[in-house]
């Protein structure tokens, strides 16, 4: 299936327009690390770095980025090295990346504290989550927000394609349009935006949206999010400013035409399926899998974060050996739980949470050698993760709110064999694409542990027709798809402005 992958379409990459793509964005798409006298320059894990480092290499694009890829993220993993010795200015990175140098003091209020105590909960629904209380968070929010648009400001031309990343900078496009009014500015969200009686909740939220709208394209994983979003517009702001045309979804606002569309983020399907078919993973997979004596196994790969559904995920296991006790000693689940935001305390609780109820669990249905939940907290490579896809029978993919969800697609893409069922949360935005998945409400746990009993019991035929539809739609609809859709969708905004 993976040959029908689409190639990386030329017109990004070789188009004739002027100027460069610039990319703002939190992260950095480097790290550079020394072992010993040894200097070696990493690109970061990540669909989005993953799709857009080819397009920056051949653009000669530059990447704004909060930490320095040359300079402060130097990782000295031998202690005798000496930072000093390293000639900085011989280091040859692929493109140009732009550090913006933020405090700590700033990085713990605007990144740990307004980010992600407010904006990130809030936008997933977990208002419980949210902090309005610390008076510094918001400050230094727009402060970091002014440094990236300064940024923007000094190494940009207008010639140049301004494409801002995320939750963490949706003041930028309005400070840069303050500054430069003709320059061409695009947002994606990564995450959810949330429905008008959620969103509105929000602290500053006209201010958040009016920094939104210095954008010529604002793009969503789904359509949904991006009503919700016209929705918000067109209640928060007043009629004099805002015109909202919903049939061709835009918006006319301080005389400019702003574009609001769905592009939904996806994988790099083509070098997954290559690298599941190499003899070395498969014979990873092959050792792994003896590993496990079990007629069936299930996976499912998060982040630490109490948006997956973790919690719930692990109470329907608990149901599901309680109701099909046949299945103790036949099925095993792998939980791979990677760190997030360990300096925030949601965090720290949830990591407790979670290996508290991993114990229960084990505690109560572990025979002789075997036990019903392998959990797993760390960081996993990308073949690494494969290898474990590779041996499931069902990946139970449930977050409570995911704005895609990228395991899910992964999952897919690595099912070369056309073998294994996905199990889904209808919350994903994975979900508004891949219809032929299992279907699950999270939140309802004897569902889940139903429907995993089912899943493990549908007909070999019938998961062979599922999977091939869903990697039909993961393979013709891959990362490198959803860079073109919004390079033209950008396009196209910007002539029409």
């Amino acid at each position: 299936m993976h040959e029908n992958t689409p190639s990386i379409s030329t017109s990004v990459i070789t188009s004739e327009q002027a100027g460069r793509l610039v990319i703002v964005s939190n992260r950095e798409p480097y790290t550079i690390q020394t072992h010993g006298n040894e200097i070696r320059i990493e690109r970061m894990p990540g669909g989005l770095v993953s799709a857009l480092d080819p397009v920056l290499r051949r653009r000669h694009g530059l990447w704004i980025c909060w930490e320095d890829a040359s300079k402060k993220s130097v990782e000295l993993e031998d202690v005798a090295s000496d930072e000093d010795s390293i000639d900085w200015d011989k280091i040859q990175l692929p493109y140009q990346i732009q550090p913006v140098p933020l405090t700590q003091q700033e990085i713990n209020h605007y990144y740990y504290g307004y980010a992600n105590t407010r904006l990130w909960p809030l936008f997933h629904y977990f208002i419980s989550h949210c902090n309005f209380f610390d008076e510094q968070d918001w400050p230094s929010y727009v402060t970091a927000n002014q440094k990236f648009a300064d940024a923007v400001v000094t190494h940009t031309t207008s010639e140049d394609w301004i494409w801002i990343q995320d939750y963490h900078l949706l003041l930028v496009p309005e400070l840069v349009r303050q500054q430069r009014p003709q320059h061409k500015i695009s947002l994606f969200l990564h995450i959810p935006f949330p429905a008008l009686e959620v969103f509105k909740i929000l602290p500053k939220r006209d201010v958040i949206l009016r920094g939104m709208l210095g954008s010529d394209l604002i793009g969503f994983h789904i359509p949904d999010y991006g009503h919700y979003f016209l929705e918000a517009v067109e209640r928060l702001l007043p009629d004099t400013e805002v015109r909202i045309d919903r049939q061709n979804q835009r918006i006319v606002y301080q005389g400019r035409v702003i574009q609001v569309g769905a592009f939904p983020i996806s994988v790099d399907a083509q070098k997954i399926a290559a690298l599941v078919s190499t003899p070395r993973l498969q014979k990873q997979a092959k050792r792994l899998r003896d590993n496990y004596p079990s007629k069936y196994i299930g996976v499912r790969v998060d982040r630490l974060d109490y948006t997956k559904g973790i919690l719930e995920n692990l109470e329907a296991l608990k149901l599901f050996f309680q109701k099909y006790p046949e299945y103790i000693q036949k099925f095993s689940f792998i939980q791979i739980a990677c760190p997030t935001r360990t300096a925030v305390p949601a965090y720290q609780r949830m990591r407790e949470e979670v290996e508290q109820a991993v114990g229960r669990i084990n505690g109560l249905f572990s025979r002789d050698n075997w036990v019903p939940i392998h959990y797993f907290y760390r960081r996993f490579s990308l073949e690494d993760v494969l290898t474990y896809l590779m041996i499931a029978d069902v990946a139970m993919i449930t977050p409570l709110r995911d704005g895609m969800n990228l395991v899910a697609k992964e999952y897919c893409a690595a099912k070369v064999d056309l073998s294994g069922i996905l199990m889904l949360s209808e919350f994903t935005g994975a979900a508004y694409e891949l219809k032929e998945a299992f279907m699950i409400n999270p939140f309802y746990i004897e569902e889940m542990a139903d429907s995993l009993h089912r899943a493990l019991n549908l007909p070999a035929e019938v998961r062979q027709q599922k999977m091939q539809a869903l990697r039909r739609t993961v393979c013709n609809h891959d990362i490198h798809h959803w860079v073109q859709s919004f390079v033209d969708a950008f396009q196209n905004a910007v002539n029409h402005r």
